[in-house]
């Protein structure tokens, strides 16, 4: 069996690092990323804005969340 002491292989590491970097930014750089979007349907969409505004209203009721400003809230989850 073969033995490698840490100090070899952070030296092997430390000589690599370079040739190793430019490999991965080379291949990212050949290959656009794909970016995977799911539409949502208008039923969906209508959902999700009654959750979130009943959610919104329910926290204004229990005074958890505050206007600190024209367009900006504060929520408190905590209480």
């Amino acid at each position: 069996m073969r033995y490698i002491k840490m100090s070899q292989i952070e030296q092997n590491i430390d000589k690599n690092r370079k040739k190793v970097n430019e490999r991965i930014h080379s291949r990212k750089a050949q290959q656009p990323q794909v970016k995977k979007i799911k539409r949502r349907s208008a039923d969906e969409r209508r959902a999700l804005t009654a959750v979130a505004k009943a959610s919104v209203d329910r926290a204004k009721k229990e005074d958890k969340m505050k206007m600190i400003g024209k367009r900006r809230m504060y929520y408190d989850p905590s209480e």
